[in-house]
């Protein structure tokens, strides 16, 4: 199922970053870690819990336009019309700001318990571990976590780049 924009800018804005990292948010290269909880879309479970990490460049890396990956470089440029991959293709977020995202280590878990406790239950780990590095997220839809995951980030890089 597509999204419109409008579709895209209200997950966005419904997305409730719960905590941020309270430590190693630097100029410069950003490793963080995350857990984004949302309400199941699959039957059985109530929660959908979702852990990665984020790496984001450091805000010096400044690229010129010509060097940026287009989207032949990506997919491909075999049956490609370049006209169309213009209009179509486009990365979401960050505009303007010089920086590189990429994600690994996801970790996806259908659990039994809802939302909230869960939440209560990641949220008092975290404490007990003293670990302020971990971002917890709510996304409205599970199945659109990643722009749950784009607002987490640019929540972080907006503080940054406003210095």
């Amino acid at each position: 199922m597509a999204l419109s924009g409008e579709d895209l800018r209200d997950l966005y804005a419904r997305t409730v970053v719960v905590r941020r990292p309270r430590y190693g948010i630097v100029r410069g290269y950003h490793e963080l870690p995350y857990i984004c909880l949302s309400q199941s879309w699959e039957a059985g479970s109530k929660t959908t819990s979702i852990r990665g990490t984020v790496h984001v460049s450091p805000r010096f890396v400044i690229r010129p336009e010509h060097l940026n990956p287009s989207y032949g470089d990506i997919f491909g440029d075999e049956n490609v019309n370049v006209e169309l991959a213009g209009r179509v293709f486009g990365f979401l977020g960050f505009r303007g700001k010089p920086v590189e995202c990429s994600s690994e280590g996801l970790d996806v878990a259908y659990l039994d318990d809802s939302v909230d406790a869960v939440l209560a239950q990641n949220l008092d780990q975290l404490d007990r571990h003293e670990d302020i590095t971990t971002g917890v997220i709510i996304a409205p839809d599970s199945r659109y976590y990643p722009v749950s995951i784009e607002r987490f980030i640019s929540s972080i890089l907006e503080d940054e780049f406003s210095v």
